[in-house]
């Protein structure tokens, strides 16, 4: 099967993004700390030690110039590419210096998403269950600009740990390639394999206890990606599942977004509310400590990952089952999750109490002091 779009090996283009992000990542790590670009210790970080949030532009300069080398201007979309990627990656970059506010920065998505949707990277068709393939005609627009928008901000979320969103989207990457892989869509193939390397050169300095990290520059370029390679790749297969193949291969993020939207609504509080309650806090929380608790995510992300590249190759009815049951472990997990809450809850109000120490050894939730872990 062809899946390079120019005959490049795919463990070269691997290699490219690897070498072109490890020094990017160290030099970008020392610049972060001189000019004075840290994110602060404050009440929703888990690190206690002020550190550069500059990995993002080592993430966003490896990826546009391994793709400029190897792709070159004639690799199918590359302008609206790498142009929506820089305008996603400024919002993120600013979002970490000022804080932008919510509505502002929903509104730049938006705009993002309708931009490279218009340069025809979008859902074209969905399969009909009960016949051939259905064009969407307009209606692909909204569904493609939702879908952008969703996994912008799905990595943004669970970015709360030394190492999780890298680890995460690298492992999603993976199973957006193989997937790519069967379906023959060997641009999408070419991306994730640029992106795996560069996450892999990025992550020796990110894992914990991480030098540096990604901030929402890196979040949100990494979410616009892993979007924009599903439409042009996962999405694009013949099976009226195509849409729960990409989920499940961001299955971690998804989760903690479902699990994110469910505990706001169902407490009465704004969805965009920022809190402490994410799956990866909960589990700190638990005892698990911060590396523990990436490795498992890790291990679950396999897990879903692979589920994802199931439902690409098995029959209908196989696929249904698969859904269904991932649809049943979803509800014991958010299940599971409402008692780690209530169990944090009660955690922190022994902390507010001044009878315990919270999970990054304080006193007080606002209090700074130094240390390694986030």
């Amino acid at each position: 099967m062809q899946w390079s779009v120019f005959g490049w090996n795919l463990a070269l283009l691997t290699g490219i993004g690897f070498v072109f992000a490890f020094p990017l990542t160290a030099f970008w790590t020392k610049k972060g700390n001189a000019w004075g670009l840290l994110d602060l210790p404050r009440e929703r970080r888990v690190h206690e030690t002020p550190r550069p949030y500059t990995g993002g532009l080592a993430i966003f300069i490896a990826f546009s110039l391994g793709l400029l080398l190897t792709g070159g201007l004639t690799f199918p979309h590359v302008g609206p590419l790498l142009f929506g990627g820089l305008a996603i990656f400024l919002l993120g970059f600013f979002d970490d210096k000022y804080d932008l506010p919510a509505g502002w920065k929903l509104l730049v998505q938006l705009l993002v998403a309708a931009f490279i949707t218009c340069a025809d990277v979008r859902i074209a068709y969905l399969t009909n269950p009960f016949g051939d393939m259905v064009a969407l005609g307009w209606k692909g627009y909204p569904l493609t600009i939702i879908w952008l928008v969703l996994t912008i901000n799905i990595i943004n979320l669970i970015d709360g740990l030394d190492g999780l969103a890298a680890g995460v989207s690298a492992i999603a990457g993976v199973s957006l390639l193989i997937i790519g892989m069967g379906l023959g869509q060997s641009a999408a193939v070419f991306l994730c394999a640029l992106l795996i390397g560069v996450l892999l050169g990025f992550l020796p300095y990110n894992f914990y206890p991480a030098r540096v990290f990604m901030g929402n520059s890196g979040a949100y370029f990494l979410g616009y990606l892993l979007g924009v390679i599903s439409v042009m790749g996962a999405l694009k297969i013949p099976t009226v599942l195509a849409l729960a193949i990409p989920v499940f291969a961001m299955g971690i993020p998804f989760l903690d977004t479902i699990w994110a939207v469910w505990r706001r609504w169902r407490g009465g509080n704004r969805i965009m509310r920022r809190d402490l309650y994410h799956i990866h806090y909960l589990l700190l929380t638990s005892g698990l400590g911060p590396r523990k608790t990436v490795l498992l995510l890790y291990g679950l992300s396999l897990l879903s990952g692979l589920a994802s590249v199931f439902l690409s190759r098995v029959t209908l009815l196989i696929g249904l089952f698969i859904l269904l049951t991932g649809m049943g472990l979803l509800f014991f997990c958010l299940r599971g999750l409402l008692n780690m809450q209530s169990a944090a809850r009660e955690r922190e109000a022994a902390t507010k109490a001044g009878k315990v120490k919270d999970l990054r050894g304080r006193g007080n939730p606002g209090e700074i002091q130094t240390g390694t872990r986030r």
